[in-house]
């Protein structure tokens, strides 16, 4: 958290912004799409502030939220009410519960090994039995999504979904759902079948183009 925080405050300067920090003290916890027990549990959280002209402060926090939102709302959502919330200048590192506080160095050297550790740790857990984030049992199924899927590393699956009435156009599009900028992941072939003289099943064979597991959205449109 305090890694994440400070690389983001990092960034924003770069950007022409001055954040600060907010923290928060309690028996924090929150539904996850990022943790195979679909749920985080804190004792404290951090993350960068800004001044927002018309909005007042605004948390930026993409761990819980795709866009600012307030102190309020941001407390809100950690699921205990009786937090305590504690303002700090942006250039503070870590902030103990007692007030006690450390910071980084020009070159952001703490910043960097935390970052480096949950990033070994991450791969370490999407190797394993539980896959890559996010984890499907946690994950609600948008309009538009038939299935979520997972394949392998360099692997090849095929996956049907059958029943469709013939006379529809149904576009399928195969969308990523685990993180992974700077290349290509999946790619897919659609075939079909006529099931009888009103349904067909559709044959989508996807293949994973990287060294990881990539987990997946199986999207259709219905073309009118």
């Amino acid at each position: 958290m305090l890694g994440r925080a400070h690389e983001m405050r990092r960034l924003m300067i770069a950007a022409g912004v001055q954040p600060d920090k907010i923290w928060i003290y309690g028996s924090l916890k929150t539904p996850t799409t990022n943790n195979p027990n679909c749920i985080v549990y804190w004792g404290w959280h951090v993350a960068p502030v800004v001044q927002v002209s018309g909005s007042g402060i605004q948390v930026i926090d993409p761990s819980l939220f795709n866009s600012p939102v307030t102190t309020a709302t941001w407390k809100g959502v950690q699921g205990d009410p009786s937090a305590v919330l504690v303002p700090s200048d942006g250039s503070v590192f870590h902030r103990s519960y007692s007030g006690s506080v450390t910071y980084d160095d020009a070159a952001y050297t703490k910043t960097n090994q935390v970052l480096n550790t949950y990033r070994n740790q991450l791969k370490i857990r999407s190797v394993g039995s539980d896959g890559p984030p996010p984890y499907i049992k946690c994950l609600s199924k948008p309009a538009g999504v038939q299935w979520f899927g997972t394949i392998g590393p360099n692997a090849t699956g095929r996956w049907y979904t059958w029943g469709w009435p013939a006379a529809w156009h149904v576009y399928w599009t195969i969308m990523p759902i685990t993180h992974c900028p700077g290349k290509p992941q999946l790619t897919w072939t659609v075939e079909v079948e006529r099931a009888n003289a009103t349904q067909c099943t559709y044959w989508i064979t996807v293949r994973n183009l990287t060294g990881d597991s990539v987990r997946f959205e199986g999207r259709y449109n219905i073309l009118k």
